[in-house]
């Protein structure tokens, strides 16, 4: 089954897709890796918006840093969302969802994979949300 136009993104409480959902606007994606707290931000069709990248110089203030960029989100609630795929770049970070379709075992074989960067989440068949790492 090829990539699907809309790749479904399954929230898990207390793990690493905690922070997603649908906000008055349209949906969110939210985490911090290394010294960047970051939303991305898209239409309520799954199509992407902006994103909001913030550098922290000590990665104890990565909580706090997300928790502000979440609170400009009104009616936000979290959930489960389908995005579209996307990619944007800052201080030499990529952050997106790309596709990495092709032969990832080196062995001929194709497999469809969409990889998010760059909290590193793979995302394949059959498209139900849940991730590999």
């Amino acid at each position: 089954m090829p990539v699907p136009r809309l790749i479904p993104i399954a929230h898990e409480a207390d793990y690493r897709t905690d922070r997603i959902g649908h906000y008055d606007d349209g949906l969110f994606l939210a985490s911090a890796w290394d010294h960047h707290a970051y939303v991305h931000l898209f239409d309520r069709d799954g199509a992407y918006r902006r994103s909001t990248i913030t550098r922290v110089a000590d990665r104890a203030a990565l909580a706090e840093a997300l928790d502000g960029l979440l609170a400009g989100l009104s009616g936000m609630s979290y959930g489960d969302i389908a995005i579209q795929l996307f990619q944007t770049h800052q201080d030499d970070v990529t952050f997106g969802l790309i596709d990495e379709s092709g032969d990832r075992a080196g062995d001929g074989s194709h497999v469809d994979w969409v990889e998010l960067y760059p909290d590193r989440l793979g995302f394949h068949e059959p498209w139900d949300g849940l991730y590999d790492t």
